[in-house]
């Protein structure tokens, strides 16, 4: 519990979230600014040029975001939204939290079709809408399908294009390409539940525990989702079609080596930030 005694202004009362939250955190003090500026409604520059003082309402609101993170529950499901590429986009407990290196994605698509127009993509399993709406930011006149078996994924997706003015994004409740008939895309785009929860420590099962286990395990290993959609795609693109995966520190060469056997070429992966390979792509040729 935060002491009583210590909570005189918003100072003190990071402090004392800080501490609490420094044995499961690796970034205390942010996480616990991030929470009193929720509350309070402004940004956390203000504690660093302010003086700002607390009612004892917004103490106990954020003694007890405190005590939820502390157990586990991510910021974004605390304050209900998440950035992502410079973007605020709500989130809630049916979809992921964003991740910084998912933005690897759209890097990579950019990249392929900076200079196409009316590029026509399939995202599959598009969670919070988030690489959907982005890529229709940055691309010129995309024609975007976007798929999730989650009714109430696809719920926050929705809110979402709606929040960041994007009407026209086809979004399709799907498992994977079922509901998809007769169409044939320039891109497949993807996120797919890679994570093989056997291998996972208490420590890091702790961060990620509140998060949909649809969207995050797959089984063998975490191929399974992966390997679906790198044999399945070949069907839904067009020649000269590209399939972009996220998937996880462990599974690059794996993707590489399916892909090849499904009939891509100018195979090639990325690496995050933290330099470990994250995204792997390739073109998809008849013949």
């Amino acid at each position: 519990m935060i002491e009583e005694s210590s909570l005189k202004n918003a100072e003190s009362l990071i402090r004392s979230g800080t501490k609490k939250l420094s044995s499961i955190s690796h970034v205390p003090r942010l996480e616990a600014e991030i929470l009193l500026s929720f509350l309070l409604d402004i940004k956390p520059i203000k504690f660093h040029t302010d003086d700002i003082h607390i009612s004892p309402k917004v103490m106990n609101k954020f003694e007890s975001m405190i005590e939820s993170r502390f157990k586990g529950m991510p910021v974004a499901y605390l304050t209900g939204k998440k950035e992502f590429w410079s973007k605020d986009f709500l989130i809630n407990q049916s979809v992921l939290v964003p991740r910084p290196e998912t933005e690897l994605l759209i890097e990579n698509a950019i990249e392929i079709f900076k200079n196409h127009e009316s590029t026509k993509i399939l995202e599959l399993g598009t969670g919070s809408g988030i690489i959907s709406i982005v890529l229709h930011s940055e691309l010129r006149c995309p024609d975007i399908t976007a798929v999730d078996i989650s009714e109430e994924a696809l719920v926050t997706a929705k809110m979402n294009a709606k929040k960041h003015g994007v009407t026209d994004i086809r979004f399709l409740m799907s498992d994977w390409f079922n509901e998809i008939k007769n169409e044939k895309f320039d891109l497949i785009i993807s996120n797919p539940p890679y994570v093989d929860k056997t291998k996972l420590s208490k420590e890091e099962q702790l961060g990620i525990d509140m998060e949909p286990d649809i969207a995050l395990y797959s089984d063998n290993d975490g191929t399974r989702d992966l390997e679906f959609i790198i044999k399945k795609s070949s069907k839904y693109l067009h020649d000269g079609g590209w399939l972009i995966l996220e998937h996880g520190y462990d599974q690059s060469s794996y993707c590489e080596e399916e892909m090849k056997k499904a009939g891509y070429s100018n195979i090639n992966s990325s690496k995050d930030m933290q330099k470990i390979q994250r995204t792997t792509y390739g073109m998809f040729t008849n013949g």
